[in-house]
């Protein structure tokens, strides 16, 4: 049976998913307008039977695979590049960081300068440790709504960009079928709302110049530094 997902799975990884096979729905409306009354019933039974968690597993896993490729191109993890002391653009602030992460995490203890210039790679994994067990510490919503809402974002970004060559595929082919219909029938132009062509296809270029111009690394990077930014905040009231 079913099972209601929690607020993070539906925004993170259910509305990105779904995002994806909209194009297919437009498709079909605009090939079948009067034939879709059964539709609510085989999408409570897709439901019930477990098609929502499906869609978001398939989200989270599509964004999971290519998280490491966005590190790649951010030169590391959002947080571990503002625990670090190379170009660190505020040092008191670094330093306070380090403090209270070391106080919450012990006996776990942040590398010094020296030590991380000698192994960034091992300082790295040390600044990963900690966060993990921040982001334990942090998980509660309503103690800490902001690191929450943060988190949500950046989820459903990351796990968006991860599905990006399906949602262009499936795009393409929905403005496809739908450029197709007056073309198989002709007579839509003049015997039904020419909206069941017009509207999914306008969506569809629509959604299409998303998948182009607003889904890239660089919109995924807004939401994870500001997640960064809050979860680290958090030592404060930790």
């Amino acid at each position: 049976m079913g099972r209601m997902p929690d607020q993070y799975t539906i925004r993170a990884r259910v509305l990105p998913a779904l995002l994806v096979t909209l194009p297919l729905g437009l498709a079909t409306l605009a090939w079948f307008p009067d034939g879709l009354s059964g539709w609510g019933a085989i999408w409570g039974l897709v439901v019930w039977s477990g098609g929502t968690m499906f869609l978001a597993q398939i989200g989270r896993d599509s964004g999971k695979r290519k998280e490491p490729s966005l590190f790649g191109r951010w030169g590391g993890k959002p947080t571990s590049k503002l625990l670090r002391h190379t170009n660190a653009s505020n040092r008191p602030l670094l330093e306070r960081r380090h403090g209270k992460l070391n106080k919450l995490t012990h006996p776990l203890k942040l590398p010094t300068p020296e030590q991380e210039a000698s192994d960034p790679r091992r300082a790295d994994e040390i600044y990963e440790a900690c966060v993990t067990l921040l982001r334990d510490k942090t998980r509660d919503r309503k103690d800490f709504p902001l690191v929450f809402e943060e988190n949500c974002s950046y989820g459903f970004r990351r796990n968006l960009w991860g599905l990006k060559p399906l949602g262009l595929t499936l795009t393409v082919l929905s403005l496809l079928a739908v450029a197709a219909l007056p073309i198989v029938d002709p007579a839509v132009w003049t015997t039904g709302p020419k909206q069941r062509i017009v509207v999914p296809g306008l969506i569809d270029c629509l959604m299409l110049l998303a998948w182009v111009c607003i889904v890239t690394p660089r919109w995924v990077r807004i939401p994870g530094d500001a997640y960064a930014e809050r979860l680290l905040e958090a030592c404060e009231r930790l």
